[in-house]
Parts: structure tokens; C-alpha cells; sequence
């Protein structure tokens, strides 16, 4: 509090108007609040391209405001969203569910580790379910395997409460939101799948065609061109790595379950690798999600399958 108390003295301090610039971090939502009612505008950048635009090879902060406050002098700052309050909430709701289920699988993999060490081999193909969680209170280990066992089994126990709660705030959150039931029209997104997506898109109307979400999704591949040719390469990897891990798993799912993208994705398997077919399968999918959002509209298998069917699903 006494850091942005000072922050807004020293900006009013400064002739008006003014515009107050801001890279894309962790805090910024804290920031904004911090100087809004003594900056006519705010804005925040990418600060990637703010690199590619002025590299420095020196480093810190002062070269780093020298170099805003110059790009803002030249209308040069390459600009980046700013999530509204909705969304900030959201997607803090979403990553908590996200970071939960990461959780339990570390603590997993540790209770495999030790099965391992003990030279086990489990008797079912889920140790964590019913019968799994039975056999290894039953088990026969060595004192510290037992004690280790006992130890992450309640630990998994306690994410699954946790994540229960925060999957049921999540599907009631869906189930009032008209957007997430357009997307859980499509095979392999349900309620929590939803909430992801739109949290991590954001306001679909920022993406003015399905190949800016894509790129923005960081499912598009790296272009290189040089004396007139062209290559590529891997996705960029550019983006929200959330938007990106989720719509993989909603791909491999819909690959199993829905006719059209089973199609889609045996057709890439027949000239490429398995998880490059999965990437493209994904990067449809979310073709097909912007033209769900941006016309209000439901899935439909046979419209997917067409040629362009992502432009406008449903429609």
C-alpha cells in the first residue's frame, strides 16, 4: 500500500495528461489499480515484441522505462490485452483447478515411485481408484514404503476434495453461461474444459478470424522465409500455455468420440506423426470454437467435416 500510495503521488506530480505503461506481468492487475485515478490512460504491452522493436544490451529497469517511454512517444508500443475484472477472476478460478490436478498427479507419481522401489507390480490398471486405493492399504511394504504409501495416499485424498469443490463451482459457473454450453456442444469439452477456454480467450471479439486465436493459442507453426522461400517449423508455443494444454486433451478425446474429427485426425495419421496430427486436430477444433462464439451457435459433426467447416459451425 505504501508503494502504490507513493507511486500516485509521484504521478501527480507529472503534467496531465497522462499515459502510464505497463509490460505484460503477474501483477498488473495490482498495478493498474494502483495508478488509475492519476493516469488518463493505461496501457500494456507485449513484452516480446517490445524486444524485437528495441533490443538493448543492457538490462534492467531504467533502459526498460527509457525504451516504453520512448515507443509510447512514437505511437510504437506494441499493445497487449487487458483482461477485464471478469475474467482476472476467472482465470484465477480455472489455474487454481489446473495447478490442484497437477498437484495430485505429482503426488501420484510419487506413490508409484515407491510401488516401484518395492519391486510391486499393481494388480489393477487404476491404483488410485477403488479397488486400486484397497490394494495399496493392504499391500505388503517395507515400514518407511508403508509409512510413505499412507503418507501422499492422504495427500491425493485431500486434492480430490479439493478439486471436487472447484469442479462444481466451475459446472455452475457453465451452467449459467450460454458460451460454455455452445462449446460443450463439441465432443471431449465438458464444464471445466469450458471454463478453461474462456478464460483463456478472453473477449472472443478481440479475434477478428480463427487464424489470430490459433496464432494467439500458440498452435500455428514458426515461419521462416529467406531469398524468396519459405519454411516451417513447430507451433510457437506462443500464448497461453493453459488454452493450449487443455484443447490437447479435448482433441485426444474428440478423436475417440466424434465421428468427424476421428476422420479428420486418421486422415493426418496416415502422413504424419501421431502428436502432430493431435496438434492439427486441436488447432481445428479451435477454428471451430471462434466461429461457436462469435455467431452463437452449436456444434455440428457434419459441418466440421466439410471443407472450411471451422469457419462457421453450426450456421
Amino acid at each position: 500500500m505504501n508503494e502504490a500510495e507513493s507511486l500516485r503521488q509521484w504521478l501527480s506530480k507529472l503534467p496531465a495528461p497522462r499515459q502510464v505503461v505497463v509490460e505484460a506481468c503477474g501483477f498488473w492487475p495490482a498495478f493498474a489499480r494502483a495508478v488509475e485515478a492519476q493516469s488518463e490512460q493505461l496501457v500494456m504491452v507485449h513484452p516480446g515484441r517490445v524486444k524485437a522493436i528495441a533490443s538493448a544490451k543492457l538490462k534492467n529497469d531504467r533502459v526498460d522505462s527509457a525504451i516504453l517511454a520512448h515507443l509510447s512517444r512514437c505511437d510504437l508500443l506494441p499493445l497487449a490485452w487487458m483482461a477485464d475484472g471478469e475474467t482476472q477472476q476467472l482465470r484465477l478460478r480455472v489455474r487454481l483447478r489446473i495447478m490442484l490436478g497437477r498437484q495430485r498427479t505429482e503426488a501420484k507419481n510419487r506413490v508409484h515411485a515407491i510401488l516401484h522401489q518395492e519391486g510391486l507390480r499393481k494388480p489393477v490398471t487404476d491404483v488410485f481408484g477403488k479397488r486400486g486405493r484397497q490394494w495399496l492399504r493392504q499391500v505388503e511394504l517395507t515400514p518407511a514404503g508403508r509409512l510413505t504409501v499412507d503418507t501422499w495416499l492422504k495427500v491425493v485424498e485431500g486434492f480430490d476434495q479439493l478439486i471436487r469443490a472447484q469442479e462444481k463451482q466451475l459446472a455452475e459457473a457453465a451452467a449459467k453461461d450460454a458460451r460454455a454450453r455452445w462449446l460443450q456442444t463439441i465432443p471431449g469439452v465438458g464444464a471445466y474444459s469450458a471454463m478453461v477456454i474462456l478464460a483463456e480467450i478472453g473477449d472472443i471479439q478481440r479475434f477478428a478470424n480463427k487464424k489470430s486465436l490459433a496464432s494467439y493459442a500458440g498452435l500455428v507453426p514458426r515461419v521462416r522465409e529467406s531469398a524468396g522461400k519459405r519454411s516451417y517449423g513447430g507451433i510457437t508455443h506462443a500464448g497461453s500455455e493453459s488454452l493450449r494444454w487443455i484443447l490437447l486433451q479435448v482433441a485426444q478425446i474428440a478423436a475417440q468420440h466424434s465421428p468427424a474429427a476421428q476422420g479428420y485426425y486418421q486422415h493426418l495419421r496416415r502422413k504424419k506423426r501421431p502428436q502432430v496430427a493431435k496438434v492439427a486436430l486441436a488447432r481445428k477444433l479451435l477454428t471451430c470454437m471462434w466461429a461457436l462464439l462469435r455467431h452463437g451457435v452449436c456444434y455440428e459433426d457434419a459441418v466440421f467435416a466439410a471443407p472450411q467447416g471451422g469457419a462457421k459451425a453450426g450456421a
